[in-house]
């Protein structure tokens, strides 16, 4: 259960920083500020390449860090050999997928943020299909 609490608590501090790098004007983090027509602004590249997607990806995860708390230790663990490798390829997915474009007419664009969105989706459908499917089958063996 310790483990579990920790993977919720862990998740709101993931949230919280994601939130506190992709908003740099709100905390006085921005280094690079612009004013345009009175309106402040940040030219910070960590706002798109890390604050955001670390949010997004946060922020999708939190229910399903939830339901880990309450499920059963070895549905946890079966959960926890999913996430040793889908975590690490969802970082690499969304490491290597452009901040941004610089085309003139950008069709179907799909930055950083769209794939820790979709990065995150996908892993916690499957998640949650997998506790699904494992809770079922340890309930048919009792």
């Amino acid at each position: 259960m310790k483990t579990k609490i920790i993977l919720v608590c862990l998740t709101l501090i993931v949230i919280a920083v994601g939130y506190v790098i992709s908003h740099p004007l709100v905390f006085n983090l921005c280094s690079n500020m612009y004013q345009f027509n009175n309106y402040p602004g940040c030219s910070d590249d960590s706002i798109k390449s890390l604050g955001l997607p670390l949010f997004f990806f946060a922020l999708y995860f939190l229910p399903l860090a939830i339901v880990l708390a309450f499920v059963p230790r070895n549905i946890f663990n079966s959960w926890l050999k999913l996430a040793l490798w889908a975590i690490p390829l969802s970082i690499i997915f969304i490491a290597v997928t452009p901040v941004n474009s610089n085309a003139f007419m950008d069709f179907f664009p799909f930055y950083r943020d769209d794939a820790a969105r979709l990065a995150a989706e996908v892993f916690t459908a499957i998640s949650l299909v997998l506790i699904i499917w494992r809770a079922l089958r340890s309930a048919r063996a009792e």
